[in-house]
């Protein structure tokens, strides 16, 4: 019976140990993803590319913005160019067709 209860003990503290980790988001973190959601999908919307697109925004604001193959390299430049210089979003990578055509930060 007491190897049964320090088993479950383990368990127990495995299980809780596993719960720590660095994949928690403070409240700083959400409202700087937010904030940057907000100002990545109101450029891509202003400029009807909402749908040409798909984006990940890293805990730290970091985006990382993937574009159709479809959409011309004049275009893909502008969005990039727009994400870049706005206030709220700290830093962009870019990619379309799985290769990086814009340099990745400011």
């Amino acid at each position: 019976m007491k190897a049964i209860n320090k088993l479950v003990l383990l368990f127990l503290i495995a299980i809780s140990v596993g719960c720590v980790s660095n994949n928690v988001v403070t409240r700083e973190e959400v409202a700087t993803q937010n904030r940057v959601d907000a100002a990545v999908s109101g450029v891509l919307f202003d400029n009807d590319m909402d749908k040409e697109a798909s984006y990940n925004i890293r805990k730290n604001g970091h985006v990382v913005i993937k574009f159709d193959e479809s959409v011309p390299q004049k275009t893909y430049t502008k969005i990039v160019e727009l994400l870049r210089k706005h206030q709220d979003i700290p830093s962009v990578y870019a990619e379309q067709g799985g290769v990086e055509v814009c340099q990745p930060f400011r």
